[in-house]
């Protein structure tokens, strides 16, 4: 129960904080009564699939991206979990395995849960490419896609 308590105040405190670092998030935090490390809000944040997103001056914050339309998303979850078999990344650039001549439907799946964060994206018959702003933005967009996919986290 304190979990889902942390993660709606987590919500909160994005919602009302230009927040830019996990340590900020936990101080705020510790001042509303709850006494988390690093690694928990770190894993809070990862299942909340927060990102940081460049706000209208060009700093970055932690922000919860906009839900998109529930059945819509849930058509897209089910056509990744049926197509992808594989995700790695190096520096920006992402790589996704997927079954034989699947690999147009993901990346048409992954545009519609997280198309704004990618810059570019080029599909095969099984693989995808994606094309990220940066490393960190690479490694937070692989781990929200295997929160999807519910495969390993690194």
């Amino acid at each position: 129960m304190m979990k889902y308590q942390r993660h709606a105040k987590i919500l909160e405190l994005i919602a009302n904080h230009d927040l830019t670092t996990q340590e900020e998030i936990i101080e705020l935090l510790r001042k509303e009564g709850f006494d988390s490390t690093q690694a928990t809000v770190s894993r809070d944040m990862k299942e909340l699939g927060l990102i940081k997103a460049a706000d209208s001056k060009g700093n970055y914050k932690y922000i919860q991206p906009k839900p998109a339309n529930s059945s819509s998303t849930t058509k897209h979850l089910l056509i990744l979990n049926q197509a992808v078999v594989g995700i790695s990344f190096a520096l920006h650039t992402i790589v996704i395995k997927t079954h034989a001549g699947m690999a147009q439907a993901a990346g048409a799946a992954i545009d519609h849960l997280v198309g704004g964060e990618i810059l570019g994206s080029i599909g095969g018959d099984d693989t995808l490419l994606l094309i990220c702003q940066s490393e960190e933005n690479a490694q937070n967009i692989v781990q929200r896609l295997k929160n999807f996919l519910k495969i390993g986290a690194d």
